[in-house]
């Protein structure tokens, strides 16, 4: 006689009660946050590209070297570009007569203005009245070339024409019109011509026709004619 004997399971019987429970709201809480997390991404993810973009690109900025064009607009600087030295200048009218000569131990052209300083200058201005002659310690290029002021111990002078005597002038600063030739200061002045020696407040002399007006207070006296040209 057999006996049958049903067969056992050896696996655990499925979850059930309070801990069936707690393990679905573990699953519904996961879930949640997942879906909580998904939202914020998609809500705040374009903002924080548009601000990590923004960070670069000022970073970029910052660090990137100015353009040629961006450094011409830096101020320009007060050293000359250029120093010469034992130098002649001739300039000319637009009709190619020569206008003036001008001989300098040293020339410094600044960008700035356009400037040019010369030192130890001596000047040559041509007229049809007689040429000028200048020379002092400095001078200064103005007007593109055409004006000339001298500075520092400056002498003018002119030989003698057919209807003038030769004059010589000693003054601190004297400008020149190189195109006019006119001459004139607002500086004391010594102005000796033939048997005439004056001391004036300034001058103003023009070439054409040998204009001369000596700036009052004026100071003047007349030479003996054994001691002229002394």
């Amino acid at each position: 006689m057999r006996a049958e004997v049903a067969p056992t399971s050896t696996s655990a019987p499925p979850p059930s009660g309070p801990v069936e429970a707690g393990l679905d709201r573990t699953r519904r809480a996961a879930e949640h946050w997942s879906i909580r997390l998904r939202d914020l991404l998609s809500t705040y993810l374009p903002l924080l590209l548009m601000l990590l973009l923004a960070a670069m690109t000022w970073w970029l900025v910052r660090v990137t070297p100015v353009p040629g064009a961006a450094r011409l607009a830096e101020p320009p600087s007060q050293a000359p570009d250029y120093i010469l030295g034992d130098v002649e200048l001739v300039r000319y009218r637009s009709d190619g007569s020569l206008m003036a000569r001008i001989r300098a131990r040293e020339v410094r052209h600044y960008p700035v203005g356009d400037r040019v300083e010369l030192d130890s200058a001596w000047l040559m201005a041509d007229h049809a009245e007689g040429a000028l002659l200048a020379q002092a310690e400095r001078a200064v290029l103005t007007d593109e070339g055409q004006r000339i002021r001298l500075e520092g111990d400056v002498r003018l002078s002119r030989a003698a024409t057919a209807t003038q005597e030769a004059f010589d002038a000693r003054t601190s600063v004297l400008d020149i019109d190189l195109q006019s030739g006119r001459a004139w200061t607002a500086e004391p002045v010594h102005w000796a011509q033939g048997s005439v020696q004056a001391q004036a407040a300034g001058l103003d002399f023009e070439q054409a026709g040998s204009r001369l007006q000596l700036k009052g207070p004026l100071q003047a006296q007349l030479k003996p004619a054994g001691q002229r040209g002394r």
